[in-house]
């Protein structure tokens, strides 16, 4: 089995690595055909768009992910739900845009119309996915996936250049999760599952509607920043706030899916098979690993992130880098607490989810009102990391609950945050060393200065890589080794 989820993670990983090139490139094109006024009004649209979809997924890919047993009758009721709730949610999504019109401008509400067709199949591909992982074909998975994102990512540049801008940015989505059907129902991956009772809709809402009900809460949650960006500051500054969140949670959220995708399924079987108790010492190393690719990831992305940004996206976003370093902390936080809560609901504890997830919301609610009171972009960009308060109440109850200690997983992202805040100390220093950024040239040259000290700073911590805790859980699951008759039997992390 330590094999089955190594290999697991190794195409799930690879296969958000695609997607991270995909969409970086597919970012750099949009960014010089949509102005940052109207990708501004993009994603603000976005958001309302995101609120439904979690309603229209039904939680179905979670639901799919952590089946005890996965059967042809489960796979056809969620797909049976799935058309069912993207159908209303479509629907519920043209009357949102046509109240929301008197509140806002033509443009925006026209853009939550358009996002409102994506729920069609938005569900349907998803689920089918998440079947596919859960069948232990994670390969298939990953390519059907990077098709997708390639497919909708050249759709939409196609009709921006042909002049549909911004109406060219919906087109992507729809395009990807079409491609993931099609390639899933021609694969025949379905007919191979085996038969099973059948089980009826009712019973399949009544199993993912907390994971909907709870996605929707924290969707709301996380995208409260961004609405207070374009309410405080307007179309532009919320254009930037959301390049710089898209550049930050890119890289970061790929590497957090791919090892959440390769390990609940496991986890999931584990925790059935040792009578209901979660195995502590998988989910330990799970939190490690995650703490070490976010706090590591953080430093990386805030120290290079700046200047890249700007290459990347040409001038017009000087706004967007200044946030970024912020905003890499607050997804460094986010990948945490939304790993801690993934063992929660793998382990049935709902009230556990709704407590951390009623501390992220008066932490950000809080981060929200002194951003208000202070006009500061920055200071909102910071509320961002409110999931680091949610964190510390799941590490704590966990500890009262003695369902991991506590103890050394704090001390693993304090040795994780320093790694982390010599990264960024080193890149952004190495930054400052070169030209003033006047022209694309200079800024060329401040992203390949602070990249070099970053890796350099890399590799003198790579002499003492093995006291690293992320990599000494790495170690233990046997990643760097071939898996012997004794070794445990879940390995969750890689």
């Amino acid at each position: 089995m330590s094999r089955r989820v190594l290999g697991g993670f190794a195409w799930s990983a690879g296969g958000s690595l695609a997607s991270v090139v995909v969409l970086l490139g597919y970012t750099a094109a949009t960014a010089r055909l949509v102005d940052p006024g109207a990708f501004g009004r993009y994603a603000l649209a976005c958001t309302v768009g995101a609120l439904f979809g979690h309603v229209a997924n039904a939680g179905l890919a979670t639901c799919l992910l952590r089946a005890e047993h996965l059967t042809r009758p489960l796979v056809r009721s969620a797909l049976t739900t799935g058309v069912v709730t993207g159908t209303g949610c479509a629907t519920v999504v043209q009357g949102a845009a046509w109240a929301l019109a008197p509140l806002t401008d033509a443009e925006t509400a026209r853009l939550v119309q358009l996002l409102g067709v994506q729920l069609l199949l938005q569900p349907l591909g998803g689920a089918l996915l998440a079947a596919l992982r859960r069948a232990g074909r994670a390969r298939e998975a990953a390519l059907l996936e990077v098709a997708g994102q390639v497919l909708g990512c050249a759709a939409g540049i196609a009709l921006l250049a042909a002049g549909w801008s911004p109406w060219g940015l919906v087109a992507a989505a729809p395009v990807a999760s079409l491609t993931a059907i099609v390639g899933v129902v021609l694969s025949g991956a379905l007919r191979a599952l085996p038969a099973g009772p059948p089980v009826p809709v009712r019973e399949l809402l009544g199993q993912s509607g907390f994971f909907a009900g709870y996605g929707m809460v924290q969707s709301a949650t996380n995208n409260a920043p961004l609405w207070c960006a374009g309410a405080l500051f307007g179309p532009v500054a919320a254009g930037w706030f959301s390049r710089a969140s898209l550049a930050t949670g890119i890289p970061l959220t790929a590497l957090a899916q791919g090892v959440q995708r390769a390990s609940a399924p496991e986890l999931a079987q584990a925790r059935v098979r040792d009578g209901g108790v979660l195995p502590r010492r998988a989910a330990s190393d799970l939190l490690c690993v995650t703490s070490g690719a976010a706090f590591v990831g953080f430093g990386a992305v805030a120290a290079t992130g700046p200047d890249w940004l700007l290459v990347l996206l040409g001038p017009g976003w000087d706004g967007a880098a200044a946030l970024l370093p912020a905003l890499a902390l607050g997804a460094a936080c986010a990948l945490l607490c939304s790993t801690g809560n993934s063992l929660d609901q793998i382990r049935h504890a709902a009230r556990a989810s709704l407590v951390s997830q009623s501390a992220v919301i008066a932490a950000t609610g809080a981060a929200v009102v002194a951003a208000a009171a202070t006009r500061s972009l920055t200071v909102l960009a910071l509320a961002t990391a409110a999931p680091v308060v949610g964190h510390a109440v799941q590490l704590r109850r966990w500890q009262l609950a003695s369902v991991l200690a506590a103890g050394p997983l704090l001390r693993a992202h304090l040795v994780h945050a320093s790694l982390g805040l010599a990264l960024f100390a080193a890149g952004r220093g190495a930054a400052h060393l070169g030209p003033a950024p006047t022209g694309l040239s200079d800024q060329f040259v401040r992203a390949c200065l602070s990249t070099a000290a970053v890796l350099a700073v890399a590799a003198l911590c790579g002499c003492f890589a093995r006291q690293v805790p992320a990599v000494r859980a790495v170690r233990a699951r046997g990643a760097f080794r071939a898996a012997g008759p004794t070794e445990e039997a879940v390995c969750v992390s890689a």
